[in-house]
């Protein structure tokens, strides 16, 4: 800060100072978060200071602090934090950061040490809870998980056995182990084990469970013992329920089942009354008994040895019913009622007592519950159901329950805190032309909460979207302002409490905002006659709101009271008729709206029906007004004339159109026109005409609007256009903004891009020529729009564009010209001579450009220094013995055009002998007038330059110029058609004409045929691959002669119109612009002419999405499922092989709709639709039995096994009967086995063994993964159901999706399947159950995810 001080006073100047340097140190601390095995993330603050430049970058460094030397970990990082990877795990790492600005580096901020290193740790021991179902061979280890999993997810069990006689620990799992028990196998009879287990994470293995005790591997010696707590739990009267517990003592083998027998009190046979195998419940229901008859009953375990000590019912027990009044076990928060947000849902939940089962009933504020009600019912529980709450379903619901015994109630309140309903009875009530009062009642339900206020909305009648008029409104009514007068509006009301805004309630019909008008202006006496009277008047100040309809003139003659109506008018103006002469009226004049009429206005004085008439006359004071553009012009003219003259305005010639704008009043003494907010149509001629029966007058008045001009006439015309230049032409605009037009702007515009660029703003005249130093960034052959605007003193007009001119000379570069010949050869210099080009591109040949290029060169040189006109040109200066070659170009004011074909090799020498003969001269084609030849360069060209003739018949015709030619080949045409021709060539030099070399034998002149053939590249022999959106292009090098017939088709299809094929005596080339999947396919490609055909066929696949599905349709229908199948895509896609699903868990009787999508590394198909809802429900399936014979055979003494599929839904009941009678056999069993034990003369005892399905094979593993295939693994259930399993069934889903898919179509046989049906790069998940004779059990539980890539990570 700078003070001045002296005697007058002081003065203080602030100052800034600002030090440009390097930034200070960043602020700390250097925070390191994240830190695992191989990377870690550094977090630090800004400095403080940047040094007077922002800060660019930073500079991250590490190093290990067993060395001195940093390393540069980013030098670009934007941002104050950073990920660091590629670290070395167990290496202590230091790190440290620096700031850049435009001046240099900062201090470094350190950090400390941190050592790289995972955050887990390997998982604690588990715990061996028991060892069971023990066996000679082996038995089942039963654990629980560690306390503490290390921080990471466990992922696998190792399991390991100890002999006693050994000390080493052997592992007894290969694969993974995530379920909580194992069974071991493989252990030797007799021997004692201990066992251990490993919890393994991914840090690795942890520490080992404490081993357990040893156990023997034997089987069980013993049977079980007696079950424990025998008690009855209910009965009827014809059955009594029993429960009791496990026995204390299994006798070393798994308990099978409990076999329950029953005795009459007075009697000592038991009965059994449960199947021989035994149950495996801990309860069992006791049928068919006999009411008020008392019962022992005795309970037996069983296991592989057999059954064991029976556990009597203390006493004995007794079958009757049991009566219970209806109890209802209210929660106390139900009590309290229940309150919901609004889309919640309700669950009221209640648990009853009651002998026999009360009917249940439920009702909502003593009504009917809706249609939204779900209600479930059970023997002891009912509970009703509420999802999506809403207002509406506030209430108390009530609960009774009703038996025999008597009857319970109970209540529970539900509150649903939502926004209010709509309000009522909403009513429009004093409506005007700007404003109207709504008037309506406070809604039924107001949402839980109180109302806080209420929202106005309004709405014109021509727009779909309302507006808001007010959200504070607190009281049922409400007056609606500022409407627009004569609008049509809907209103509509919302309530509003601390939920939000509720339901709306509108307005049935739309309300104008009007009244009636007010009345009119001054009135006007115009004409009067003996019978008529003329009257004209003022427009009201204001129509209410509503057109006005019409105007009523009443009169009033003199000596009466009573209004009459005389006319009724359209117009301001009237007459009324058939007045008495002499007599002496009052007038007025009544407007009338749709709202009704206004108030009357009367004439000032009375009028005596009489003639008179005067000849009309207009005052005009100028005869042209001016007038800036939106401002108004009022002209009023007075008119005199009687009777009253009829005025009538004409604008250039035609009508006057009234408008909004324009609008024209006539007056008894004047003619008025306004115009507000004057535009340039304005403009223009007006004319004024008044006539009445003494005569006719007119005046003429001009109006000039004050604008900007319009648009310059166009169109913009090309004079001239070249590479560095454009001349522009146009037309000044039509309308000038009433002054001279000042200048004109031009601008242009690359067509590429958007940007209007200046080229002059000063332009007076109306024609413009830019050249290229005062046009900026014009190129040679870009594409430019010009535009050009008029200005005058009010502004500047619109634009006036051209068309899209090029920027290039409209002549071109001129062709090459003729290839260079040598002659006059010396062993300095040789005279080189061309022919013109064959096109000049439209402007003079300037000159040439010679060049030549030594063969031991790579160089080119230019002969010429000066400018060449001449197209012949003396080379001198060359080296003796070498060979030259050279080529020439031609240019006019376009530009150098392009080279001459290379001349051939020259030799720089004098000549001495003739050259000698050409070699091997062959004939390469010939046709029915032509013979075509070929030869090489003579081994002796004479020290000269080498020129060729070959001579024709006996008598050697000579077929080239005398001087010869330059190339080694020749075409012979004009020949005769099968005549036989013989050819010899020789070679020319500046010495003479060297030795003749023969072509060996004749050639006949005839047409040449060769079959067809096509060249396939190998890259067309294989299958062509299209991303969608690019072209295809199959190019085919073909051949044949005569020039076969060419013919594209598509196999199984037809040609897209997309195609484009063009062809060649040597090609054929097919294309495809912008292909899609539905170009993928087989092409074919067929030649044919007279010689053959031949064909070849290009398979083509376009990488796009794949189609959608086909023939999607219901397989199988359930209650709480559907089975879908459908067709794979008709182009490619990634499909299972199987293309059905199971979608699970529905919704009885809810309605569905399903679609299907197609998926492929390029994405998902357009989804297919199943058409129509699906209702979730079982469908009625007739039962059947598909039994192969009639009659059965067997020996006595064998066993007899039957199998019957049996098919129904629902499942049927399936009941066997022998001779008439039945036997008993459980409802869910399918597959009966019956073996014959014993065979008497008159008596056949059987056996019944009913087999279950089989439990869940173990949890399934992966054994090898690609990104084409799975090996899925399991092992087998630990219980096959009493039958042996004879299949697997293996089920797939993807992880994003809920669809579980069937792998297989038939049982798979063995422990282990191959899925090929998969996508690379997405998750599966994996299930399976087993099949036995009874049916397919369980299934398993889920397997690990597993990602579908190759072990290299593709």
């Amino acid at each position: 800060m700078l003070q001045l001080t002296n005697e007058a006073g002081s003065e203080t100047v602030p100052f800034k100072v600002v030090v440009l340097d390097k930034p200070s140190q960043c602020e700390g601390p250097l925070h390191i978060t994240g830190v695992s095995e191989d990377r870690c993330t550094l977090v630090w603050r800004a400095p403080l200071h940047d040094g007077g430049s922002p800060i660019s970058h930073y500079v991250i460094e590490r190093r290990e602090t067993s060395r001195l030397a940093w390393t540069v970990v980013s030098s670009s990082c934007k941002t104050t934090s950073y990920k660091v990877t590629k670290l070395l795990e167990g290496n202590e790492y230091m790190f440290r950061v620096m700031a850049v600005n435009g001046y240099g580096v900062s201090e470094p901020l350190e950090s400390g040490g941190v050592i790289m290193k995972t955050p887990f740790v390997p998982p604690g021991s588990p715990h061996i809870e028991d060892v069971s179902n023990i066996a000679h061979d082996g038995m089942t280890i039963t654990w629980s998980a560690p306390e503490t999993n290390g921080g990471s997810e466990i992922i696998s069990y190792i399991i390991e056995k100890k002999d006693r006689t050994g000390i080493k620990w052997t592992r007894c799992n290969r694969q993974k182990v995530t379920d909580l028990s194992f069974r071991v196998t493989g252990l030797t009879t007799g021997h004692e084990y201990e066992f251990r287990v490993v919890a393994e994470n991914i840090v690795g293995a942890g520490e080992p469970s404490l081993p357990s005790s040893y156990y023997k591997a034997c089987d069980p010696k013993y049977k079980p013992g007696a079950p424990a707590y025998v008690n009855v739990i209910d009965s009827t009267k014809t059955s009594i329920t029993v429960s009791w517990g496990k026995p204390l003592s299994d006798g070393g083998s798994t308990i099978q089942g409990y076999i329950v027998e029953v005795c009459k009190a007075e009697e000592e046979q038991w009965t059994m009354v449960t199947p021989p195998t035994g149950l495996r419940v801990n309860k069992y229901e006791i049928t068919k008994l006999t009411e008020g008859q008392e019962y022992k009953i005795q309970v037996c375990a069983l296991n592989k040895l057999g059954v064991g000590e029976p556990a009597s019912l203390s006493g004995t027990a007794k079958p009757e019913e049991r009566v219970e009044p209806p109890e209802i076990h209210l929660d106390s928060e139900l009590r309290k009622g229940i309150v919901v947000k609004a889309g919640g849902s309700v669950r009221i939940h209640v648990p009853f007592k009651g002998r026999p089962t009360p009917e249940i009933k439920w009702t909502k504020d003593e009504g009917d519950l809706n249609e939204k009600a779900v209600v479930e019912k059970a023997l002891n529980f009912t509970q009703l159901s509420l999802d999506s709450c809403d207002r509406s379903d506030s209430g108390k619901y009530a609960l009774s329950l009703t038996n025999s015994s008597g009857t319970a109630s109970e209540v529970v309140s539900v509150k649903v805190l939502d926004t209010p309903g709509a309000p009522q009875n909403l009513v429009v009530k004093d409506v005007k032309r700007e404003s109207v009062t709504l008037v309506w009642d406070a809604p039924l339900i107001d949402g839980g909460s109180k109302i806080k206020n209420y929202v106005i909305d309004k709405r014109e009648s021509t727009r779909k979207a309302y507006a808001n008029v007010s959200t504070k409104c607190t009281k049922t009514t409400f007056k609606v302002e500022n409407l627009i007068e004569g609008a049509m509006y809907y209103f509509r009301v919302m309530a509003e409490n601390e939920f939000g805004i509720g339901q709306a309630v509108e307005t049935k019909t739309a309300s104008k905002a009007s009244e009636v008008p007010l009345s009119v202006g001054k009135v006007f006496l115009t004409d009067v006659t003996k019978a008529t009277v003329s009257l004209a008047w003022e427009k009201p100040q204001h129509d209410g709101g509503s057109r006005i309809g019409g105007y009523l003139i009443e009169m009033l003659p003199k000596g009466t009271d009573k209004w009459g109506v005389a006319t009724n008018t359209k117009t301001c103006d009237g007459t009324v008729k058939g007045l008495t002469a002499g007599t002496e009226y009052l007038f007025r004049i009544i407007a009338y709206n749709e709202k009704g009429k206004s108030e009357p206005k009367a004439l000032a004085a009375p009028v005596i029906a009489s003639d008179m008439t005067m000849e009309p006359s207009i005052k005009v004071q100028f005869n042209t007004y001016s007038v800036l553009a939106g401002k108004d012009l009022k002209l009023e003219f007075p008119v005199l004339g009687r009777p009253k003259p009829k005025v009538t305005w004409t604008k250039d010639g035609q009508a006057l159109k009234v408008t909004s704008r324009v609008n024209v009043l006539n007056t008894p003494e004047t003619a008025v026109i306004q115009i507000t907010e004057a535009c340039k149509e304005d403009f223009g001629k007006y004319s004024i005409t008044a006539t009445n029966s003494a005569g006719t007058v007119t005046e003429d008045v001009a109006v000039i609007i004050l604008d900007k001009p319009g648009p310059p006439t166009g169109p913009v015309k090309v004079v001239e256009v070249s590479n560095t230049f454009v001349h522009l032409s146009w037309e000044p605009p039509e309308y000038t903004g009433g002054c001279q037009v000042k200048n004109y702007i031009v601008e242009k515009r690359d067509t590429t891009t958007t940007t209007w660029q200046p080229v002059t703003t000063q332009l007076a005249r109306t024609a413009f020529k830019g050249l290229y130093h005062k046009v900026t960034n014009l190129l040679t052959g870009n594409e430019y729009i010009f535009r050009v605007r008029a200005i005058n003193k009010y502004g500047v007009g619109d634009y006036l564009e051209s068309e899209p001119i090029t920027a290039r000379n409209p002549y071109k570069p001129p062709t090459a010209p003729g290839t260079p010949e040598a002659s006059q050869i010396t062993k300095e210099s040789m005279v080189l001579s061309w022919t013109t080009p064959e096109q000049t591109g439209g402007a003079d040949i300037e000159g040439y450009h010679l060049e030549k290029r030594d063969k031991d060169s790579v160089r080119w040189t230019k002969c010429n220094r000066q400018k060449l006109t001449d197209t012949h040109f003396k080379v001198t200066g060359l080296l003796t013995d070498h060979f030259y070659e050279f080529r020439v170009a031609a240019e006019n004011e376009a530009g150098m055009g392009e080279l001459s074909e290379l001349s051939l090799f020259y030799r720089a020498c004098d000549a001495t002998t003739p050259p000698g003969p050409p070699h091997h001269p062959k004939v390469t084609d010939y046709s029915k007038s032509s013979v075509s030849l070929s030869w090489g360069k003579p081994d002796f060209d004479g020290g000269a330059y080498v020129k060729v003739e070959p001579p024709i018949e006996k008598e050697w015709n000579m077929c080239t110029p005398p001087t010869g030619i330059q190339a080694t080949k020749l075409t012979i045409a004009d020949l005769k058609e099968g005549g036989e021709y013989q050819f010899r060539v020789c070679a020319i030099n500046s010495e003479g004409v060297g030795e003749a070399a023969n072509v060996h034998g004749t050639v006949v002149t005839s047409d040449r045929a060769e079959a067809p053939e096509i060249e396939l590249d190998a890259d067309l022999r294989k299958v062509v691959s299209v991303r969608a959106g690019g072209t295809l292009r199959l190019f085919v090098t073909i051949r044949g002669r005569p020039e076969p017939a060419v013919k594209w088709e598509k196999v199984e299809g037809t040609l897209t119109e997309r195609v484009a094929i063009d062809t060649t005596t040597s090609y054929t080339m097919f294309v495809i612009d912008n292909v899609n999947r539905f170009d993928s396919g087989k092409y074919s490609l067929t030649l044919e002419n007279s010689s053959g055909t031949k064909s070849a066929v290009v398979a083509v696949r376009i990488l796009d999405t794949p189609s959608a599905p086909q023939k999607l349709a219901v397989k199988e229908l359930k209650r709480d499922s559907v089975t879908l199948g459908w067709d794979t895509p008709l182009t490619d896609a990634c499909t299972v092989k199987v293309p059905e699903a199971t979608v699970p868990n529905l919704t009885p009787n809810e309605a569905y709709l399903f679609r299907v999508v197609a998926i492929n590394e390029k994405g998902k198909s357009e989804p297919k639709d199943l058409g129509l809802p699906v209702v979730a429900k079982d469908v009625g399936i007739e039962p059947s039995a598909n039994l192969l014979f009639n009659t059965y055979s067997v020996k006595a003494g064998s066993d007899l096994t039957l199998e019957v599929p049996i098919r129904g839904r629902p499942k049927p009941v399936v009941s066997w009967k022998k001779d008439g009678l039945p036997l008993n056999r459980p409802k869910a069993v399918t597959t009966f086995v019956l073996w014959l034990v014993d065979l008497f003369e008159d008596t056949l005892t059987y056996l019944l063994c009913f087999a279950a399905i089989p439990g869940p094979p173990s949890t399934p593993w992966l054994g090898y993964v690609s990104r084409e295939s799975l090996t899925v693994c399991w092992n087998e259930p630990v219980n096959d159901g009493g039958n042996p399993v004879f299949g697997y069934h293996l089920q797939m889903k993807e992880r994003s999706s809920i669809l579980w898919q069937k792998v297989n179509k038939t049982a798979i046989p063995a422990n282990q399947w191959r899925v090929t049906n998969i996508c690379p790069g997405l998750i599966y998940e994996f299930k399976v159950a087993a099949e036995n004779a009874a049916g397919i059990g369980k299934l398993s539980k889920t397997s690990e995810e597993v990602l579908a890539i190759d072990a290299c990570g593709k």
